[in-house]
Order: C-alpha cells, then sequence, then structure tokens
C-alpha cells in the first residue's frame, strides 16, 4: 500500500517547487531553526540559553517575526500538527494555526522569498484540516529583519490542490510498473 502523500510532497511532484530541485541545504536548515524559535516565540516560551548567540543566522528573521507579533495579535492555538484528509487521502502540517488580529488563521512562515506555489500549500492545509474557509497567509520573514504579509484569499486554490491530489493517485495507479516494461528511475 502507498503511504499518503503530503501537501509537500503533492506540489513537488508537479514540479512547481523549482528551488527544491537544487536545494540549498544551509537555508534549509535556517529555515527549520527559524520556524522552531518563531513557534516557541508565539507560545511565550524562552528559545534556551545561548540559542540566539549559537545561531546568528536566525536573528534577522526571528526580529522580522517580532515585528509582526509588535503589530499584529497573534495567538497561536498550535504548531506543525499533522492532519489526515480522509476525503483525498493526503497529510499536511501547517506552520501555525492561531489567531490573527481576532481571525482564525493558518499562517504558513517562509524566510528568503515567498513562493508563488505557498498559497495552494495553504489550500491543501486548510482541506486537510477540514476548514477550507479558514483565512489563510504566508508570512515572508525577510533578512533585512523586515516581514509582508500575503493574504490568501483565491478560494480556487483549494480545487486546484484537490485536482493535484486525485491526479497524483490517479498517476499512482496507473502509472507503468517494471513488469510492463517501465523504465527505472
Amino acid at each position: 500500500m502507498i503511504e499518503w502523500p503530503s501537501t509537500t510532497q503533492i506540489i513537488k511532484h508537479f514540479g512547481l517547487m523549482l528551488d527544491y530541485g537544487n536545494p540549498n541545504h544551509a537555508a534549509m536548515q535556517r529555515g527549520r531553526y527559524v520556524s522552531a524559535a518563531c513557534h516557541l516565540i508565539a507560545a511565550g516560551k524562552p528559545l534556551g540559553d545561548g540559542w540566539e548567540a549559537r545561531h546568528p543566522e536566525c536573528q534577522p528573521y526571528l526580529d522580522a517575526y517580532r515585528s509582526f507579533r509588535r503589530e499584529h495579535v497573534f495567538i497561536l492555538h498550535e504548531a506543525e500538527r499533522e492532519y489526515r484528509c480522509e476525503a483525498h487521502r493526503f497529510v499536511s502540517h501547517p506552520d501555525q494555526i492561531g489567531e490573527l488580529d481576532g481571525q482564525m488563521v493558518d499562517l504558513e512562515l517562509k524566510t528568503g522569498s515567498m513562493p508563488r506555489w505557498c498559497q495552494l500549500q495553504t489550500g491543501g492545509q486548510v482541506l486537510a484540516m477540514g476548514c477550507p474557509a479558514l483565512r489563510r497567509y504566508g508570512l515572508l520573514l525577510s533578512v533585512n529583519g523586515a516581514y509582508t504579509l500575503y493574504r490568501h484569499d483565491d478560494f480556487r486554490d483549494l480545487d486546484r490542490f484537490k485536482a493535484m491530489v486525485d491526479t497524483w493517485w490517479t498517476w499512482q495507479e496507473f502509472r507503468p510498473q517494471l513488469e510492463e516494461g517501465a523504465i527505472p528511475s
């Protein structure tokens, strides 16, 4: 039996994550550190003695997140929880779910740049959560310590993501198998 794909795996499968084709491993690690630190900051927990001194590459991104929190009221409800979409057979892990200025939102954190596919990612996340009307945002944390909040309000993203998942499963079911002469990858 095939394991259910993640939101990211679906988007990657269709070639939309070109930046992941030749990954910058240092930037990816920094992004993981920044996300984890932002979850702790939002939860009101300390980062740990000397954490910021040991990770100076994260400092401007954390400054951007702290600036976002000073300018907006964000109350974290959960971070990185796994959701399983039974109807479409995929899993998703939204970065942060919480109240932003009084409204429940899915907040996807990004460092470096805001990829166009992020709106499909948040669309898949709210589908997996069973909350398709949940407001969706991408929060870009920049190296200059600034942030940009992107609202993902095109609800066609949900239908687009559903079509991608359905096509992924069709591909899994009907792609040529080795015994049928398929060339191994």
